[in-house]
């Protein structure tokens, strides 16, 4: 497991229990810590993609190995909540491959957790999504 700066972490779970608050969504405790580490995780690490395809990705996974399943959906959540777009592929199609990848992990990991994420998957994503963009101030004319 690579490191992860505190800081990051103590920054990502603020800006996220803060949009939940605003917005009225209730993640799970756990859910929570789990994306603020897996953000903090990201920070320095700006070569985070599989070196495949997304689909070849998907494809290889077995359900021997759920931790490869896991890292995949990882990354899913995190490109489908924090960047606008990523390549010419629609962001439900990196959410498919999330969801399904957290449902592999589930398998074997933690069962709760990457059952939670699965089912959850666009609500945690919109949460990621308005804690990591900047509030836009109206402009006056």
């Amino acid at each position: 497991m690579r490191y992860v700066n505190g800081n990051y972490i103590s920054v990502f779970k603020d800006c996220i229990s803060q949009t939940s608050e605003k917005t009225g969504y209730t993640l799970p405790e756990e859910v929570e810590a789990y994306c603020a580490i897996l953000l903090g995780s990201y920070v320095d690490q700006p070569n985070f993609l599989p070196e495949s395809t997304f689909a070849e990705s998907y494809l290889q996974l077995s359900k021997k190995n759920s931790l490869h399943a896991k890292e995949l959906a990882d990354v899913c959540l995190v490109v489908v909540g924090v960047f606008e777009t990523v390549g010419n592929m629609p962001k439900e199609y990196y959410a498919n491959i999330g969801k399904s990848s957290y449902d592999l992990a589930s398998k074997q990991l933690n069962y709760r957790l990457f059952a939670e994420l699965c089912q959850h998957f666009d609500i945690v994503t919109h949460i990621i999504q308005l804690s990591t963009t900047p509030e836009r101030k109206p402009r006056i004319r």
